[in-house]
């Protein structure tokens, strides 16, 4: 059995990239078992025993690589569910925060959805009270006559019920100007950070296999 080694998350993950390309070459080269006839005194010019050392060393080199790569992947996992890190002032384990740079999509979806919402709505308000002013006037001409021979408190009175019927107004129960400001915040703070830290982490954090 092999010493136990110490080498950083860095250099385990750079291994494991050239793990996977090691490993179907050896596989792909490996023959394992062969065919001839009975009395042949050699295979592929090597003589029995020799070439069944050959088999017997292709199969053993691919399941080292395979369980080599294992063991890497195991500790690199480990090492990131229980290593912390701090990205965009938010305390989190590597394993967060690398799910984290997938799912960020879909917040960043929420954030899209909620400010073309907001746009949308604000857009309405501004529409709909803009026609406020003429509709006004020809509803006080309706119900008055002529405004100038109207009294003030009549026209008063109608103004405040006309507009209490007809203003529009946004309906914001999640005060969401506010909600879009500060996701836009977290997930800027979160991208901006996220690689650096993650890449500081894994240069420094050792992991033994």
């Amino acid at each position: 059995m092999t010493a136990p080694q110490m080498m950083s998350v860095h250099r385990a993950l750079a291994e494991l990239k050239t793990l996977n390309d090691r490993i179907e070459k050896a596989v792909r080269d490996a023959e394992f078992i062969a065919t001839d006839r009975k009395s042949a005194e050699k295979v592929n010019g090597l003589p029995i025993e020799e070439f069944e050392k050959t088999l017997q060393g292709g199969f053993d080199k691919a399941v080292s690589l395979i369980e080599r790569r294992n063991r890497l992947k195991e500790a690199i996992v480990q090492s990131n569910a229980t290593t912390e890190v701090t990205v965009g002032g938010e305390t989190m384990t590597v394993a967060k925060a690398i799910e984290r740079k997938t799912s960020i999509q879909l917040e960043e979806d929420l954030l899209a959805a909620m400010t073309a919402k907001r746009r949308q709505a604000v857009n309405r308000l501004t529409m709909e009270n803009d026609t406020l002013p003429h509709r006004l006037e020809a509803y006080l001409a309706e119900i008055l006559g002529k405004k100038e021979n109207a009294k003030k408190e009549e026209v008063e009175l109608h103004t405040k019920a006309f507009l209490a019927r007809n203003e529009f107004v946004l309906i914001d129960p999640l005060h969401l100007s506010k909600r879009i400001d500060e996701l836009e915040e977290r997930i800027s703070a979160f991208k901006t950070d996220v690689d650096a830290v993650l890449s500081e982490s894994n240069a420094i954090t050792q992991i033994t296999i």
